[in-house]
């Protein structure tokens, strides 16, 4: 077995950035020619969240019944207490954030997801208006909340599901526009660019072209907070939103060339803040 770099960039170690590969597949994945014709990242991507759902699913336990549900709904408000109360002990926050995750995997429910999804906005607020650190974690639990859509086929998306993936990418917008306003870190932009990239891929994957816009209103809140009063107040953070614009674009090329509209709308973004 082989732990292949989907980006082919072997210094990126991200887990979302990893798939093991057997020697067989690996060669098809990154040989250029004839039958070894190489896969596009995007559906190696497709390949490695499908196949991360089947160990998942073959991981679970029993779902909670009613009156625990209720206790568990209960405990995330003081978990998201604890985060907040912990502004100093980082890796606590993140332990905590974990948690916060596996009840999402192990527990979930409409009821419980959806007070997950509560909980993380509330601190969205928090760690974009103080904590650039936090900002960079939640941006990264968004995604994971995100991470059982694996494809149309495996998972049907639907209204409930579009629903759900929109309440994540409110999260995010509201850790752009104040991360990019206030706390200002370049780490928490970056982890912030990588998970709309990730949304973006999804909203592809699934034609949704909702997500793909909610998206792109990530983008305009984070370049829009970089700038006061015609002045770019951030610009390290402008040039990686600029930069991941132009990757978005690039994938929309390869999946998706009839969504014109969408690609209007980046070039347009792109334009308006092309000086700052």
């Amino acid at each position: 077995m082989i732990i292949h770099h989907i980006d082919r960039n072997n210094s990126n170690n991200d887990l979302d950035n990893l798939a093991v590969l057997c020697m067989d597949c690996h060669s098809r994945v990154t040989g250029t020619r004839g039958l070894g014709k190489s896969f596009k990242p995007g559906e190696v991507k497709r390949y490695k969240r499908a196949w991360d759902k089947q160990v998942r699913d073959s991981r679970k336990i029993h779902k909670p019944r009613i009156y625990y549900k209720k206790e568990l709904v209960s405990q995330v408000d003081l978990i998201v207490c604890e985060i907040l109360a912990c502004s100093k002990n980082r890796s606590r926050q993140e332990e905590l954030l974990d948690v916060l995750f596996e009840l999402h995997l192990w527990r979930g429910s409409r009821e419980i997801d959806s007070k997950i999804l509560e909980g993380l906005s509330h601190l969205a607020l928090m760690g974009g208006l103080n904590s650039a650190w936090l900002t960079e974690l939640i941006a990264k639990k968004t995604w994971e909340m995100a991470f059982h859509y694996v494809g149309p086929k495996e998972v049907p998306m639907g209204k409930a599901g579009t629903t759900y993936v929109l309440k994540c990418l409110d999260i995010l917008e509201c850790l752009a526009d104040f991360g990019c306003g206030y706390s200002r870190g370049k780490q928490a932009t970056q982890a912030m660019s990588r998970t709309a990239e990730n949304f973006f891929e999804l909203a592809t994957w699934y034609s949704n072209k909702q997500v793909a816009n909610a998206v792109l209103k990530v983008y305009r809140s984070g370049l829009g907070s970089c700038v006061f009063q015609g002045k770019n107040e951030f610009p390290e953070g402008a040039t990686v939103l600029k930069k991941s614009l132009q990757k978005i674009r690039t994938l929309l090329r390869d999946e998706k060339p009839s969504w014109k509209d969408i690609e209007l709308s980046i070039v347009n973004l792109l334009k308006k803040y092309k000086d700052i």
